[in-house]
This record gives C-alpha cells, sequence and structure tokens, in this order.
C-alpha cells in the first residue's frame, strides 16, 4: 500500500498517520495500546489532517488496539465525527482483532432498521478484519 505517494504526516510512539495521495486516503495505524488521552488526541490530529487534506477515504489499523472504553467510544461518535462535517469523507473503514470487533459498540452507529448514521448520513463507516478486505471496501466504485 505504501507507494511513492505516501507522506506520513504525523508520528509519535503510539500511532502513525499517513496519507495515501493517489487514493484520497488517510490512514490511521495504531501501534500499541493507547491511553485515553492518547487515544483521543490521534483521532483528533487524524480528523483535523482529513478535513485539511480533504481525503475521501479514511482507513484506521486497530490491530493493536486489544480493548476501547466504552466512554472513548461515545466520545467519537459524539464529539469527532461532527467535525468531519466540513470534510469530503465518503467512506471509512476500521480494522480491528476478532475478539476487540466483538467488544465494539455499534448501537450508535444503527437505527432499528440497521442503517448506519441514519439521521445525517456523514459519510459509510464498517469494520473488517484485515488491511486487505478494508482496503477493497473503501475502493469499490471508483
Amino acid at each position: 500500500m505504501y507507494t511513492s505517494t505516501t507522506r506520513r504526516l504525523y508520528e509519535n510512539e503510539v500511532l502513525t498517520i499517513y496519507l495515501e495521495l493517489d487514493l484520497s486516503l488517510l490512514r490511521l495505524d495504531w501501534k500499541q495500546q493507547p491511553s485515553s488521552p492518547e487515544y483521543r488526541m490521534g483521532y483528533h490530529q487524524a480528523i483535523l489532517l482529513a478535513l485539511e487534506y480533504r481525503t475521501l477515504y479514511w482507513l484506521t489499523d486497530s490491530r493493536q488496539v486489544l480493548y476501547l472504553h466504552q466512554a472513548d467510544q461515545h466520545w467519537m461518535y459524539a464529539k469527532m465525527r461532527p467535525l468531519l462535517k466540513g470534510g469530503k469523507l465518503q467512506r471509512m473503514a476500521i480494522v480491528l482483532q476478532p475478539e476487540t470487533l466483538i467488544m465494539t459498540d455499534q448501537k450508535p452507529l444503527h437505527d432499528n432498521t440497521g442503517n448506519p448514521f441514519p439521521s445525517k448520513k456523514l459519510f459509510h463507516l464498517d469494520f473488517f478484519l484485515d488491511v486487505d478486505s478494508a482496503l477493497a471496501w473503501l475502493q469499490e466504485n471508483n
């Protein structure tokens, strides 16, 4: 996936954020389990970069994140997702370990009909167990 058009935009000991220029893809790779403040800072930084570069697609590789507090999940849905309204994001894929996917609270993403973000659908979001499947889904219909 990393080509000559890949730019590393931000990095610290917990995460790396890349931009794949050809694909208009922002990629957030967690390198280790983040603390709650690190998780929130990381997503906030990635959202600011997605807005700055007006990316269409977003891939988060969270396979190193073995658990996530519900408070952080709800913070993401309630506080960070609305910031993306001003951007161009169309699809977001999150890659998780199977054990983490089972524990992820997907309820805020669905109404009783199963539609993601029913009231104000900002972008399509889905969860995956491997990066290749996530990338294939992000690039569908392009």
